[in-house]
């Protein structure tokens, strides 16, 4: 099945001899890839040139692709039906297809109709994560695959994926984490074990990484391959973990380890009042009255240094139209303020750290109504 990464231009193209006219015909939908589809959401109709017909078909089925991300790792995905139907000299004649729809994009150096074909839809093969803290791989399985993840090379979580017609596992993320496992005292207790209270034992389970995971193998059947991780210990600054749509369409974290600096922009509306009352005034009355004052907070986020390789992702989160970070606790959505992205080399730059400021995407005071 096709894939259409709808952020870029994807053509249908229909060619016959003596072509006339064609007419195509879409349907977005969820559930079963086999689903029966009983009517379409878009009819388009176009003569032909040179006996062929091209539809553009990106900008339509993007409307239907919403990402929302709550601290949940969902898929956004959908599928797409395809009929068309052409007239020509000779006759005519039609066919129909289906496609996978994600929320990504090609580069111009990709082509037309880019695919962007793999396993693991990220572009990085070198991770670096906070250390205990999950890391989540993002997959489109096309045939069964097997993820191992080791630390210091023993296996510390096996799983393996098989296709599947859903179109709520169009875009899966695979982790080692456990729901509700937070800590290695979660761990114990959830196997029905006791944790002794004595400080040397807490000591230890402070400094033991329940997420470690050095190395992760994907092995599709014909190809395996290596991701190594990085678990990137700070105790000096708080970091921040910042989840973007990639572009493959599907959800990417990126850790900044070091310094963050927050501030507010305000701006507001004011006029002239009139404090005059039985030809006197107070000089505590307010001539000039403000109103409508709201105020967005921005940080400005560090990385710590970064290997040259993810040059590609800090490219990717600077080209994404949407990103979340975890701030507080909470998962709150921000925009990339930094419209302009020098890329750093080791050789010229040594060590790369990358500044980013970042703009959270709603007003400091609840003004929703």
């Amino acid at each position: 099945m096709s894939k259409i990464n709808v952020r870029s231009p994807y053509f249908i193209t229909i060619n016959a001899s003596s072509l006339v006219s064609a007419t195509l015909k879409l349907r977005v939908y969820e559930g079963n890839s086999s689903t029966s589809i009983t009517g379409f959401q878009y009819e388009l109709t176009s003569s032909a040139i040179n006996d062929s017909v091209s539809f553009e078909v990106s900008e339509l089925v993007r409307d239907y692709i919403e990402n929302t991300f709550d601290g949940d790792y969902t898929n956004s995905a959908k599928w797409l039906r395809y009929e068309y139907f052409f007239t020509s000299g000779t006759g005519g004649g039609g066919g129909n297809g289906d496609a996978a729809i994600f929320d990504g994009y090609g580069y111009f150096s990709d082509g037309a109709n880019p695919q962007n074909n793999q396993t693991v839809l990220q572009s990085n093969k070198t991770i670096y994560k906070y250390s205990d803290e999950p890391l989540r791989l993002p997959v489109h399985i096309t045939t069964s695959t097997e993820f191992t993840f080791l630390q210091d090379g023993t296996s510390v979580y096996n799983t393996t994926l098989s296709t599947s017609t859903s179109s709520t596992n169009i875009i899966r993320y695979v982790s080692s984490e456990t729901t509700g496992i937070q800590s290695w005292q979660d761990r114990v207790e959830a196997d029905s074990g006791t944790i002794e209270s004595l400080d040397c034992v807490k000591d230890y389970l402070g400094d033991v990484d329940l997420y470690g995971v050095d190395t992760i193998y994907v092995n599709d059947g014909n190809t395996v391959e290596v991701y190594k991780v990085e678990n990137i210990e700070e105790c000096k600054y708080n970091p921040y973990k910042v989840t973007f749509v990639n572009k493959f369409g599907a959800l990417q974290d990126l850790w900044f380890f070091k310094r963050s600096n927050l501030s507010l922009q305000t701006k507001e509306e004011s006029y002239k009042a009139n404090i005059v009352t039985n030809g006197t005034y107070s000089i505590s009355s307010r001539q000039k009255t403000v109103f409508n004052k709201t105020g967005v907070e921005r940080l400005q986020l560090n990385t710590g240094f970064y290997p040259e390789s993810y040059n590609e992702i800090f490219r990717q989160l600077t080209l994404s139209e949407e990103v979340w970070i975890n701030y507080d606790g909470d998962t709150l959505p921000i925009t990339v303020m930094s419209s302009s992205l020098n890329y750093k080399t080791s050789v010229s730059d040594k060590l790369i750290n990358y500044t980013i400021d970042v703009e959270f995407a709603n007003n400091k005071i609840n003004n929703i109504r």
